[in-house]
């Protein structure tokens, strides 16, 4: 990335200077007799970032930001040194609101409702515009950003113009970029986001056992045979609606967190998983399983995680579980108290495949976008400090900010670009972990540009305190190139969202019903009638929908 930037610096050095921000968002400013400008034809005393210039503001300008951040070490972000040393380098001041993730629930719908809006308001995730972002713009809430991006954010342009993926991800069906959006990727570029989701298996288990790691659906039927002529009550677990990653080998997408949608990307054909072609064999494999005593059966009392119930893991009776979490994988349930078992070695599994030498198939978007960042009309008389300085944190600069500290206080780079953290932070004096150590240095809020070279960092520093496995895992379970995920990126207009949410309800609950159901060997009726039933419950007018929007999106 450093390469890339300076590449484009090169070519793009301004000609002529800005001394100062205007209060009107007009960037044109007249020259002062005053100013000393240089042979490149920079004003002296600034600098330049790929087309931006700094500081931002001649004198100091503020702005107010609402973000989720929860950090039992720093209470008000404007102590953090990172985020000082980027006022320092804009001349550009931050308001901070900030709050919780569960606290953001309400708080964002409650400024929305009460009108009290911030210049920019980024709930991460939490929730979003009532009725999408083109409602919001439609109220006079929201700003239209595409014309202030292009004229004001060159970096975050950059990045977008150097992934196509990135680009068309961050494009609404107008051909236009609405909203300002988190970028993920590394020092190298842009890239897709891991999966924080996949089966998992007790390592600690198969090796007492002297089996190898399954890499075949057949061979995973024989190794929960063995287990459960071992002994195990439970050999391998489900989703409290039947759901289980093995359904990707069959070209199935049984998560419910994406409604049971999938995507044919040879045909750019939108399915629910019911009409994909293997559907009938998994049910049937499942159920099949489930005769067998292989899978867990009180697995509908929900998840573990959910349900806090680790006793199949604490009395070693599951090896396999079909959904889990990057978060929990190795020695975490143990570290973290969820299990007395120091041994529990919880392992993700690549994905298992129907015949070997087959593809594996994953159900995780090649996602280069996160959240979006919302600006509001609040901002419209200071549009381009908001607009700059939001482009500030994507530049390398600031993402060192936000995510390392201060070089030579919190972190050193070699002259090889590998970042080492410094002394007071990998052993605190204090005792405290390395995360509550940089603190009081870097925010590492996920604004701008995501970085997880910078995430891994930290998290290979730390090691063994499970960020490295959640490194591991989403590498392991993101390996396999071919998904059925419905693309990143792809969006219902709001017309589509409405017809969508009246029905979705009802068809996710004869999803999770049927799943359940035909597993335990209580629904007799044919997968034909099942799939008949969908379609009384207008599953291809809502098909339709989510087509129409995948159409829109491959053609930007």
């Amino acid at each position: 990335m450093k390469k890339l930037l300076a590449t484009i610096l090169a070519l793009t050095l301004l000609m002529s200077c800005m001394t100062a921000c205007s209060g009107n968002g007009d960037d044109a400013v007249e020259e002062s007799s005053q100013t000393s400008v240089s042979e490149t034809g920079q004003a002296e005393g600034t600098r330049d970032i790929n087309g931006l210039t700094l500081p931002i503001c001649e004198e100091t300008e503020e702005i107010s930001v609402l973000l989720v951040y929860d950090s039992q070490i720093i209470e008000d972000m404007n102590d953090i040194a990172g985020v000082q040393a980027m006022e320092e380098a804009t001349n550009v001041h931050v308001n901070w609101t900030t709050y919780t993730q569960t606290e953001m629930l309400d708080k964002f719908q409650q400024f929305l409702a009460t009108g009290e809006y911030f210049d920019i308001m980024f709930p991460a995730g939490t929730n979003t515009y009532p009725g999408g972002y083109e409602q919001g713009i439609e109220d006079g809430v929201l700003v239209d950003m595409a014309d202030y991006i292009e004229q004001y954010m060159p970096n975050y342009m950059t990045l977008l113009n150097s992934n196509e993926d990135a680009k068309k991800q961050a494009t609404y069906d107008d051909g236009k970029i609405h909203a300002v959006r988190v970028i993920t990727g590394d020092k190298d570029g842009v890239g897709p986001s891991d999966a924080m989701m996949g089966p998992t298996y007790r390592a600690d288990l198969l090796e007492k056992m002297g089996e190898d790691v399954p890499e075949t659906i057949d061979e995973l039927h024989d190794l929960l045979v063995k287990c459960k002529e071992n002994g195990m009550s439970a050999p391998m677990t489900l989703e409290s609606d039947g759901g289980t990653t093995l359904s990707w080998a069959w070209g199935v997408n049984t998560d419910w967190s994406s409604n049971y949608w999938q995507y044919d990307k040879d045909t750019s054909t939108v399915m629910l998983a019911p009409f994909a072609e293997g559907w009938d064999d998994w049910l049937d494999t499942m159920r099949d399983w489930y005769a067998e005593g292989l899978i867990d059966k009180n697995f509908t009392a929900g998840s573990p995680v959910i349900s806090g119930d680790y006793s199949n893991f604490e009395n070693d009776q599951t090896l396999f579980y079909g959904f889990w979490f990057s978060w929990l994988m190795g020695d975490e349930l143990y570290k973290q108290g969820y299990v007395s078992n120091e041994n529990l070695d919880l392992q993700p599994l690549a994905g298992l495949v129907l015949n070997e030498g087959d593809e594996p198939i994953k159900c995780s978007s090649d996602s280069c976008i996160g959240q979006e960042m919302f600006v509001t009309t609040q901002a419209l008389d200071k549009i381009d400090i908001v607009c700059k300085w939001l482009d500030y944190n994507y530049t390398e600069e600031g993402v060192d900010f936000r995510y390392y500290g201060i070089e030579g206080e919190s972190y050193t780079v070699d002259e090889n670009g590998n970042y080492t953290f410094t002394e007071n932070i990998l052993h605190d004096p204090d005792g405290l972990s390395i995360s509550d150590a940089l603190a009081p240095y870097a925010s590492r809020v996920f604004f701008g540009f995501q970085s997880f070279t910078a995430d891994t960092a930290v998290q290979e520093a730390a090691a063994g305190d499970g960020a490295v496995m959640q490194t591991k895992s989403g590498e392991i379970w993101s390996s396999a190139e071919t998904t059925i995920a419905i693309p990143a990126g792809v969006k219902l207009s709001q017309e589509e969202n409405e017809y969508v949410n009246t029905y979705m309800t009802d068809i996710n609950t004869l999803m999770a019903e049927r799943m359940v159901k035909y597993i335990l060997g209580t629904d007799t009726t044919s997968h034909d009638e099942f799939r008949e039933t969908l379609k009384a419950h207008n599953v291809e007018e809502v098909t339709k929908c989510y087509q129409d929007a995948c159409d829109r999106y491959n053609a930007r």
